[in-house]
């Protein structure tokens, strides 16, 4: 087995996932430059030295934890991109993806939105996780223009700039005790898109 073989293989254990989870918690309550080794060690109930059969420095996690929930929400907004659905329920379901993103990988996109995670040495290459997503959101809206579904005013660009404010911000106020859970966020949030896009 080959070298990259075997770091596949081993970045698909399931240690290796909780090492990332770990590192999206640990990095979420205290920050990237704060956080350690020993910090995310702990969480996983490993020995630090441990850790460097999987990965050879921080940075490699700060990827990991981020690079895992946007490819996963980017592959199932291009389905839902490239379906035979009307660009209004498109835009449903894509808002869904992104509420479903939340849900389920809340530390890490806080990670995403709130680390200068750009001044990394991958920052490159989330980047352009970030940028697919928004493109494929404005290729959305641009078609629902086309098919006079939704207004002719719109401008794709900052339909999608306003769209990732309401959601994104999410990161900053969302706890399990608001009182809110997320089918009533993610209902009232998509009327507020919806009514903002519609003809």
């Amino acid at each position: 087995m080959g070298k990259n073989a075997r770091k596949a293989s081993k970045r698909s254990s399931e240690r290796y996932m909780k090492i990332i989870d770990a590192a999206a918690k640990i990095f979420r309550e205290k920050g990237y430059k704060e956080a350690t080794l020993e910090d995310i060690a702990s969480e996983v109930g490993i020995l630090k030295g441990s850790l460097y059969y999987y990965i050879d420095k921080k940075e490699d996690l700060l990827f990991a934890v981020v690079e895992r929930p946007l490819t996963e929400m980017t592959l199932n907004l291009k389905n839902i991109v490239k379906s035979k659905d009307s660009p209004s329920r498109k835009l449903e379901k894509a808002l869904l993806n992104h509420m479903n993103g939340f849900k389920r990988y809340q530390s890490e996109l806080f990670v995403w939105i709130s680390i200068e995670w750009f001044k990394s040495e991958f920052g490159d290459e989330i980047a352009a996780l970030g940028d697919e997503i928004d493109q494929l959101f404005r290729n959305i809206i641009i078609e629902g223009i086309e098919k006079n579904e939704f207004r002719k005013d719109l401008d794709p660009k900052l339909m999608t700039f306003a769209i990732f404010g309401v959601y994104n911000y999410m990161q900053r106020w969302y706890t399990p005790n608001e009182g809110y859970n997320f089918d009533e966020i993610s209902k009232h949030f998509n009327a507020f898109v919806m009514q903002g896009v519609l003809l």
